[in-house]
C-alpha cells in the first residue's frame, strides 16, 4: 500500500515534466514587448537631421528594433501591406492632432524583424 502512495505523486510529477516547454519563455530577451496606443502622427529625425512626419491613418504597427547600434531602427507596417524600414536619431508619437487610430507598438530585436517574405 505504501508503494502505491509514493508511486502516484512520482508519476504525476513525471507527467508534468514531459509537457513541452515554450522556447521563448526560457529566454525573455527573445520576447517582444508590445502595447497598443492611439496616435495621430509619427515624427522622426533621420540620420541626416531631417524631420519627417507620417500620418497614423494607415499605420498598423510600429516596431522599434533595439540592437541597431548607435541609432534607432523603426519598422512601419501599413494597412495595405506596405513596409518601411527607417534609420533614425529620434522619434515622437503624437496623440492629438488630426485623425487618430490605434497602432500596435512593439519593442524587439532585429532577428525578429517583420520584413515581408518575397515570393
Amino acid at each position: 500500500m505504501k508503494a502505491w502512495m509514493i508511486a502516484v505523486p512520482v508519476l504525476a510529477l513525471a507527467a508534468v515534466a514531459m509537457v513541452p516547454q515554450d522556447p521563448l519563455a526560457a529566454d525573455p530577451s527573445l520576447v517582444d514587448q508590445t502595447a497598443v496606443t492611439t496616435i495621430s502622427e509619427l515624427q522622426y529625425i533621420n540620420l541626416q537631421g531631417t524631420s519627417t512626419s507620417v500620418a497614423a491613418r494607415s499605420v498598423v504597427e510600429i516596431r522599434l528594433l533595439e540592437d541597431a547600434g548607435d541609432h534607432l531602427r523603426l519598422e512601419l507596417l501599413y494597412e495595405n501591406g506596405d513596409y518601411s524600414l527607417i534609420q533614425a536619431q529620434g522619434f515622437h508619437l503624437l496623440r492629438n492632432g488630426g485623425t487618430s487610430r490605434e497602432v500596435r507598438l512593439v519593442r524587439g530585436k532585429s532577428a525578429r524583424m517583420r520584413f515581408p517574405r518575397l515570393p
